[in-house]
């Protein structure tokens, strides 16, 4: 009796080494076509779901008639009235003027603070990498989380105004005072912003090579003028990309306004974001809210993309 002799190459395929195969040739079908690029296609249609197409509608309904009547239906298309009429509002001019504020309080502390606090930590140690896993933490917390425990500390009968009255001085309204309140607002916003800067910041400094500083040290350049004249210029690209993500983060704050003072007193501390919510659920204008967050969106695209042209120029030309 002759026994058959086995062959690798008449073996019998099981169902799970034949999904297998068929999954790889269809994974290498995909990518003859479409290159590498078909594997961001599930990432660009969440991002046109979730982004593009919010964006799509709020600008639609800028250019229409749309109240609590006809929300869910049909808009009257009116063209650039809203728009006009927003314009026109002396309250929308005065959301400008805080939100300019507001954006200048986080940038200067960002670039200042940020790059004091960041060359400090980037020397590294024990004590570096505590401050940095605290600032990590004070970073993650949420703005509803860390605008809510400044509520309670700047309170009239709150931590700080208790500080103040066992030293002998007077109670502050930080949150009350037309003066004060919204500089309590904005100072809050940027020790929320700040960790993030600092992080952003230490991570060019460290890719500044050794070498450039010591020959800078050598040739009897200061520390101020060595970071003015050497690193500065070095991590130019960075600072810019921290300012446009700063001047982001001013124009999307609007979770300190509305857990601190709700754009008050009266709306000292209304930014756009906030007059915007105020316009569309407050009374009920949707068109106009949905306006003022359109030209916000515009004021955010002119600030942010000559910064973004010039580096991407300065990288060509490198």
């Amino acid at each position: 009796m002759s026994m058959k002799t086995y062959s690798p190459a008449r073996a019998v395929t099981t169902p799970q080494g034949e999904g297998r195969e068929a999954r790889t040739r269809r994974s290498t079908a995909l990518k003859s076509v479409f290159g590498s690029s078909a594997y961001l296609l599930p990432a660009a249609i969440v991002l046109a779901a979730l982004s593009i197409y919010p964006l799509i509608e709020l600008v639609r309904m800028s250019l229409s008639d749309v109240g609590p009547g006809n929300l869910i239906g049909e808009w009257d298309f009116v063209g650039l009235a809203n728009i006009v009429e927003v314009l026109n509002d002396d309250g929308f001019w005065l959301a400008v003027r805080v939100t300019a504020q507001f954006t200048m309080v986080i940038l200067v502390s960002n670039l200042l603070l940020g790059y004091f606090f960041a060359v400090v930590l980037s020397r590294g140690g024990r004590l570096a990498d505590t401050a940095l896993s605290i600032m990590v933490l004070v970073w993650a917390l949420p703005p509803l989380v860390s605008g809510s425990v400044w509520k309670f500390l700047l309170a009239g009968d709150g931590a700080v105004n208790a500080i103040l009255t066992s030293v002998g001085l007077a109670p502050v309204t930080w949150l009350s005072s037309i003066d004060l309140a919204m500089w309590s607002v904005s100072l809050v916003a940027a020790w929320a912003s700040l960790p993030f800067a600092v992080l952003i910041i230490r991570g060019g400094l460290m890719g500044v090579p050794r070498e450039v500083m010591e020959a800078a040290a050598i040739d009897g350049a200061g520390g101020l003028q060595m970071h003015a004249r050497i690193v500065v210029p070095m991590i130019r690209s960075t600072l810019v990309v921290l300012v446009t993500l700063s001047i982001l983060y001013a124009f999307r704050s609007f979770d300190f306004v509305y857990v601190m003072t709700a754009g008050g007193p009266g709306t000292t501390t209304a930014t756009l974001p906030y007059a915007a919510y105020q316009t569309a659920f407050r009374t009920y204008s949707f068109g106009a809210g949905a306006a003022i967050a359109v030209l916000s969106m515009i004021v955010v695209v002119i600030l942010a993309v000559p910064y973004i042209l010039g580096v991407r120029k300065e990288a060509q030309a490198a």
